[in-house]
């Protein structure tokens, strides 16, 4: 736990390492970063519509994995997130580190990333319309990237960028539109979304 506690810290840092370093040579300051990628109080609101977001990032992996051999055998694959935490059984340590993998490791490290630093910056030199959209094929694309080193399935593979990317759309939305650019809620339907996928997938098949 310990060391998954550790590699998640890494990984955050690391995803802030470039949005820092643009920052500091843009304003010659270490202070604001944090409001700069959006680290600021939000509005309940804006963590009400990220709420029902959760169930468009969760939901349809659920149900498709619930219904598709296909997709169960992919989502359990041994090298991917759920198939190591299934290998664990269930347990506190099991918890932990789905806490620990959902709520750090991934969402928070990719929201800083990709909604507090990509997706800010395309629209600062674009348009709120074609940033957002840019932001979510890059983060779309991404995940399908990962998956190409587990599977060939070419429905998977096209659900994994179109749900991801719509979840990213959305998460900005609720961020620059409704939350004055705060990362909080898109963190919240990240992080929260992850953690039932991530449970059910590994111990509710």
């Amino acid at each position: 736990m310990i060391s998954e506690l550790i590699t998640a810290l890494l990984q955050v840092l690391i995803f802030c390492l470039i949005p820092f370093l643009v920052f500091l040579i843009q304003k010659k300051t270490l202070r604001g970063f944090w409001s700069w990628i959006g680290f600021r109080k939000t509005n309940f609101r804006a963590m009400f519509m990220a709420l029902g977001v959760i169930f468009l990032l969760a939901g349809p992996m659920i149900v498709l994995t619930l219904f598709s051999p296909d997709f169960k055998e992919i989502m359990l694959d041994p090298n991917s997130v759920t198939g190591k935490i299934r290998a664990m059984g269930p347990g506190l340590d099991a918890v932990v580190i789905i806490l620990i993998s959902a709520l750090i490791k991934t969402s928070l490290a990719e929201e800083i990333f990709f909604r507090g630093f990509v997706a800010k910056r395309l629209i600062a030199v674009t348009s709120f319309q074609t940033g957002n959209l840019i932001q979510a094929l890059i983060f779309g694309a991404i995940h399908t990237l990962l998956f190409l080193a587990i599977t060939s399935n070419a429905l998977f593979l096209t659900v994994i960028f179109v749900f991801p990317g719509l979840g990213a759309w959305l998460k900005c939305y609720i961020n620059e539109k409704v939350a004055d650019g705060s990362i909080l809620p898109g963190w919240l339907a990240h992080g929260l979304g992850n953690v039932l996928a991530y449970s059910f997938i590994a111990f509710g098949l």
